[in-house]
This record gives C-alpha cells, structure tokens and sequence, in this order.
C-alpha cells in the first residue's frame, strides 16, 4: 500500500515534467492528474496536502533543473548552495500546491460526479493565480503551456489567457478520472464530447481570427541572434569589433527590405545613453539604414539602474524600462537574509524597476516590448497590447540557460501570448532561441539553440482586441472569487447532513 501511494504522487509528477520542453511529451498532460486524484479519494486533508506536496516539489526539480547550474556559474555560490536554492523555490511553490490539493480533496468529496469537472480545474487555477502573483510570481510552465503546440485547445486562450487553457486541460484530466472510476458509457461519451468540443471550438477561433486579419498590409523587419553570452570578458577592441559585426548584419537586412531590426538583451556591455561615442554610432545606423531596438543598460545616477529596451530612429532615443524584474537575476530576493548570494549579472547593486509600462512609438506604430522575464507574465503583456501595442517585440538574454531545457520553456510560454493578444511576436534572444510567432501560436521560424542567425520575417501590425485583451484579466480572479462560495455551500451541506436523525 505504501508503494502505491508512492507511486500515485511519483508518477504524475515525473508525468508532468516530462510533458514541458524537453523532451515535451504533450499527451501526458491530459492524464497526469488521473493518479493524484485516486490518491485523493476517501483521505484526509493532511494527507492530501502531502500527496500534492510531494507531486509539485518533484515536478519543479524536473522542470527547473537548470538553475544551479545558473547560480553557480553566474551567481558564484557553490553547487550545495545552487541545488539547496532550487530545492527551496521548489518547496516554496509546491506549499501552494499542497493548499491547492486540499481544497481539491473537499471537492470531491463535497460534490465529486461530473460536477468536480468544473471545480477541481477551478482550484487548480486559482492556484496558478496565487503562484502567478506571491512575492512577484513565478508561473513558470504552468499546465496550459504544454500544449503550445496543439494548435487548436491553445486557441482558447483568446478569450481566457493561459488560465483557461490550463482549466480545460485539467478538466480532461478530471473527465479521464471519472471514465477509469466509473468504466461506463456515460463517461466515456462526456470525455469524448468534451474533447470534440474543445478542438472545434479553437478551429472555429482560429479561423475567425484569420478571417479578421487577412487584409492587414505585411511589414519585414530584421531579427538578430548573435550567439554572445556571459562568458566573454569584454574590453574596448572586443565590444567595437562585436558592434561592428551587429551593424554588418544589421545592413544587410535593411538591404533586404528590414523596416526596423531588432537586436537582443545585453548584446555588448555599454551605455549607450551615458556613452556619447557609442550612442553616435547607434544613432548613425538609424539614420543611414533603419530604426534600431535593442537591449541595453541604462545608468541615471539617484535615479537608479534600469535594464532597458532602446529604439534608436533619427537623431532620438525611446526607451522602455522594465518593469518586472527578475529575481536573483536583476535583484536578490530577501537581501537582508540572502547575504551570501551575489546576483547573476554583472550590474554593481540591484537594477531598478521601471515607474510604468508603456509602448514604443516607430513610424506611428506602437511595439509593445516586454523583456525576457516580463514575458511569461500574460498580464503585463495584455496591458501593453491594451495600450495599443501592435506587434510584439520581446528581446532576451537566455545565454544564462546553457544547452538545457530552459530556453525552449521560455519560448512555450511566450507563444500564449501572440495567442492571448493576436498579435505577431517576434523575438531576438542572444544565443537562442530567436523566432518569429504568428498571432494563431505557431512558430513560423526558429533559429537554432547557440549559433549566430539573422533572419528577415514577415508580420503585420494588428490593432482588433480579444475578449481577453478587452475586458482584462478577469477569468482566474472570477473563479478565485466563485471558491469561497462554493466551500460555504459545502460546509453548509455538511453541518446539514450532520443535524439530520
């Protein structure tokens, strides 16, 4: 019996890591969950919360193996320090889980049948919800994201956002259960019905869409990925010959018919808007060629350090700083405790984030720019789009990765947002993975992990709004919202049975 228990917590959580990039294995998704809640049945919260424990804090050690290797070659701690940080983060998150695993134990033992089809899936989001915004969040490779790459359920996400696309997946999941549960045709036909329905729906919204947007003008635009990484110790000579084979590209693109190009976060360690030698040749580019976005640092003395998206066009600079910053990448969480961690960048002090989120402006179109980190966060970008953002251009420093699974997870997660939004996406990383994503999610072009690629992309700037872009972020606090009254109904019931003869 204690085998089985193991094996009713080990087996989803191996089933769930396995599902994401690499080696993403996106059917496993749709049943992972089928343990865990056989694990559930007949037993109590603590011991619930145990099994969701123990799946979650296995799940994030499979899906974020990568970070010590992060914080020791970067970070300069020692591989114990780097392997207990990820335990911790882990165990941080998976305490949400456990919470989460609870309140899904009462549901079906409060409601169970085709009812916890609604309300177990409902949990889980508002899970994701609490996880999205703790201490600044890290919904990294929530459930949704594994299926960026089935083309139709990922559909949804134009009307609720990653969230909804995570509800009818672990709505699968619960439909899967009740067939094995239940082993009759009642089961079979609403899991069948339910599959059914949720591929045409995301058809018939990815067509819809397609039809809106086929009569917008297509615009080019240059992508740069020039294979730099952390490693290198810059000097004078080595930045000026790496400038000089960026603006090399960069020239051939606009030659090519590149409206603007678009190179990525921290290419070269300068300054340009405190460096007038190197702002000069930028501005010189622009001029002679075309716009130029790029990721730079930006120092302005008391003001602080901002890590910053630059648009050089003419003889002007436009800057967005961003907002969101990265934990222990950009600042260390916890400083006062956290002494004896150094951050991973190369910046003295913490970066300072930006006051608010905005567009850029080129030609009268306006490019929503989120940076690296800010992208898996689907409200920040909504509220860029919402602001009149026409495209998406997101640039990264993913060097940090390595060859590991992380930079094909951060590609997944950015994908939901041309969804989200339908908007092109077009991204510019340093060393991979650069790409351009079509407002339907699919990856029109993918440049190889760690080699130097430039490439021309075809997009279109769209100004139509999605009910998710229009009416906000409201699908996971509604249902965050719908949880207290439905466990009010369920005590009540209770303490009604229990006054019963």
């Amino acid at each position: 019996m204690n085998r089985l228990r193991f094996l009713l917590w080990l087996a989803p959580a191996v089933a769930y890591g396995l599902a994401f990039p690499a080696p993403q294995l996106a059917p496993l998704a749709f049943v992972f969950m089928v343990p865990l809640l056989l694990a559930t049945e007949g037993r109590r919260p603590a011991a619930n919360f145990r099994t969701f424990f123990l799946f979650s804090l296995v799940s994030y050690l499979i899906i974020l193996y990568w970070i010590p290797r992060v914080m020791v070659r970067y970070g300069g701690t020692t591989w114990f320090l780097g392997i207990v940080g990820l335990a911790c983060l882990a165990a941080f998150f998976s305490l949400i889980t456990g919470l989460g695993g609870m309140l899904i134990g009462r549901v079906t033992a409060g409601a169970g049948g085709f009812t916890s089809v609604f309300w177990v899936p409902a949990v889980w989001v508002a899970k994701d919800l609490v996880v999205e915004k703790v201490f600044g969040g890290f919904p990294w490779c929530l459930a949704g994201y594994s299926q960026f790459r089935n083309r139709f359920f990922v559909q949804w996400a134009e009307l609720g956002g990653i969230h909804l696309v995570s509800f009818l997946l672990i709505a699968a999941n619960v439909l899967f259960f009740l067939l094995i549960k239940r082993k009759d045709r009642k089961a079979a036909l609403a899991l069948t019905a339910f599959l059914v329905a949720v591929h045409a729906g995301g058809l018939a919204l990815l067509k819809g869409h397609e039809s809106r947007s086929a009569a917008a003008a297509v615009h080019r635009a240059g992508i740069v990925q020039p294979n730099s990484d952390h490693d290198r110790n810059f000097d004078f000579a080595r930045t000026q010959a790496t400038l000089d084979r960026l603006f090399g590209v960069s020239r051939e693109l606009a030659r090519s018919g590149a409206e603007f190009v678009v190179w990525p976060e921290f290419t070269v360690p300068i300054y340009p808007r405190q460096s007038p030698y190197y702002q000069k040749q930028l501005l010189s580019f622009s001029r002679r060629h075309v716009p130029l976005l790029a990721g730079f640092t930006d120092q302005r003395g008391s003001a602080g350090t901002f890590n910053s998206v630059m648009l050089f066009q003419g003889d002007a600079v436009e800057t967005y700083d961003k907002v969101h910053l990265t934990p222990f990448g950009e600042y260390v969480l916890f400083r006062r405790w956290l002494f004896f961690v150094r951050k991973i960048t190369d910046e003295i002090g913490d970066f300072s984030p930006g006051r608010r989120i905005h567009n850029l402006t080129m030609a009268g179109r306006a490019l929503s720019t989120p940076i690296c980190y800010e992208v898996i966060y689907p409200e920040l970008v909504r509220t860029m789009v919402a602001l009149g953002g026409e495209v998406i251009v997101t640039i990264s420093n993913d060097s940090w990765f390595g060859r590991s699974s992380a930079p094909y997870q951060h590609l997944a997660m950015a994908v939901l947002r041309s969804v989200e939004n339908r908007r092109w996406l077009l991204r510019s990383t340093s060393n991979g993975i650069s790409a351009l994503v079509d407002p339907a999610g699919r990856i029109v072009h993918q440049s190889p992990l760690r080699e130097s690629q430039e490439f021309l992309v075809r997009f279109q700037y769209l100004k139509a709004r999605t009910l998710f872009n229009r009416w906000g972020y409201l699908f996971p606090y509604a249902i965050f919202l719908l949880l207290p009254i439905k466990f009010l109904w369920i005590s009540g019931m209770a303490k009604k049975r229990r006054r019963l003869p």
